[in-house]
């Protein structure tokens, strides 16, 4: 090999390199962005367990007033009320969780296609690599130019 075809080598897979350690990143971020969504799930099913103790709470109070209720009809009112936000917490609570949940779903799809990419990039850049290695092993085979190594990525 001659010197520049050497140096342009050595710049190819410098910049192979580069777009790997790029996409690596982005794999990292693909991999934070599901672990965030997964604690988030967790933390969604928790608040979900605590809204539904709270309304079973809220249920019993219901049921010993009542029993009183010649005693505390307002009481009871009360214990209506607070029995009724349980519910609509409680609701809003699994709907946050279904929506994470999809969330979590939408960032492991997302997480897969970026891994699939990955995977056929660093083919592609070991096949033009290769075929860049090959062409510059010939005795007086010219140096390519850079736009003309950006063309032959198409």
């Amino acid at each position: 090999m001659s010197v520049i075809g050497d140096r342009a080598a050595k710049k190819l897979e410098k910049l192979m390199a580069q777009e790997a350690k790029a996409e690596e990143k982005n794999i990292k971020h693909a991999l934070k962005d599901v672990q965030k969504a997964e604690k988030a799930v967790r933390k969604s099913v928790k608040a979900v367990e605590k809204a539904q103790k709270q309304r079973d709470k809220t249920l019993k109070k219901e049921h010993s007033s009542i029993s009183a209720l010649n005693k505390a009809k307002h009481k009871h009112a009360d214990a209506l009320e607070v029995e009724a936000k349980a519910g609509e917490a409680a609701s809003a609570q699994r709907q946050k969780e279904v929506e994470t949940d999809q969330g979590v779903q939408q960032a492991r799809g997302d997480l897969e296609s970026v891994q699939m990419s990955m995977t056929g990039n660093a083919k592609d850049r070991e096949s033009r690599l290769a075929d860049v290695l090959a062409h510059f092993g010939q005795e007086g085979a010219p140096v390519p130019s850079s736009a003309e190594l950006a063309a032959s990525r198409l």
